[in-house]
């Protein structure tokens, strides 16, 4: 039982192979986030506003935008990269696509909590 459980799970992670780094860099933005909220937190109102079942909401949001990610790649890799072949000759557009966009929600939080403390915005500076 324990060697066929063992296989189903390597598997699973053959398949998921390719998004491997796609969702590297989510985990990574969303981690960053992560640090930035409670750093933003200490700085504009001490160890005393800090709590940590606030740090569920990372998880939960981290485990989302895997869960969503890993459904995005399913549903363009078995459906529809043949008809994205015709237009498209990037492999996983979609996918990458996706990331991105979570990625950048996480850039747009990370900008506000470092607004928030140091009345700087990045993102317009980029500008």
């Amino acid at each position: 039982m324990k060697t066929k459980l063992s296989l189903f799970l390597l598997s699973i992670l053959s398949i998921l192979a390719p998004i491997k780094p796609l969702l590297g860099i989510v985990i990574t933005f969303t981690i960053l986030d992560l640090f930035f909220g409670i750093w933003k937190s200490v700085k504009l109102g001490g160890w005393k506003v800090f709590r940590s079942f606030e740090l569920t909401k990372t998880v939960s949001k981290t485990l989302l935008y895997i869960g969503a990610i890993v459904s995005v790649y399913f549903l363009e890799k078995y459906l529809l990269e043949d008809i994205l072949g015709l237009f498209v000759s990037v492999d996983l557009v979609l996918t990458k696509a996706f990331t991105f966009f979570c990625t950048f929600i996480e850039i747009k939080s990370i900008n506000e909590s470092y607004e928030d403390v140091t009345g700087k915005n990045v993102l317009k500076a980029f500008k």
